[in-house]
Order: C-alpha cells, then sequence, then structure tokens
C-alpha cells in the first residue's frame, strides 16, 4: 500500500484532488480525514460580529458624499 499526504477543502461534499495524484483516477482508495481542533466553531452571533468587524475595515461607505441622497436614490429604484 502507497500513501500520499496533500491539504485541502472540502466545498459542497467534494474535494479536489491535486493534478499529480489524478493519474489515479478510478483506483479504490481509502480516505482518512484530519482536522485541526485549534479551529473553533464559531457561534452564529460570533460569526455575524467577525463579518461586521471585517465590513467596517473596508470602509465600504467612504465614497457616499451625501449619505440621505444616496439612501433616496436607491429607494427610488424600487418604485
Amino acid at each position: 500500500m502507497n500513501a500520499v499526504e496533500f491539504s485541502g477543502k472540502i466545498e459542497k461534499g467534494k474535494i479536489i484532488i491535486p493534478k499529480q495524484y489524478q493519474k489515479f483516477d478510478n483506483e479504490s482508495v481509502r480516505i482518512i480525514m484530519l482536522f485541526d481542533e485549534s479551529k473553533k466553531e464559531l457561534s452564529k452571533k460570533e460569526n455575524l460580529l467577525l463579518t461586521l468587524n471585517k465590513m467596517k475595515a473596508e470602509k465600504m461607505f467612504d465614497s457616499i458624499e451625501n449619505p440621505v441622497l444616496w439612501q433616496k436614490k436607491l429607494r427610488d429604484e424600487w418604485e
């Protein structure tokens, strides 16, 4: 039995196999998944706060000179 190791991310239930290992397509393999325990699952509240802090750091609305006029234009698009 041969073994290879690579890191990846599970996205929508799939793991992308690096190109150098794609030659084993249609072979039977045994998969062992190892997880870093240092990564803590964030609660919904913690995740929301983290996202809001990232948005604050981006300064997404700095280019708006007149917030009231900007908001009025947005509302006009909905009608």
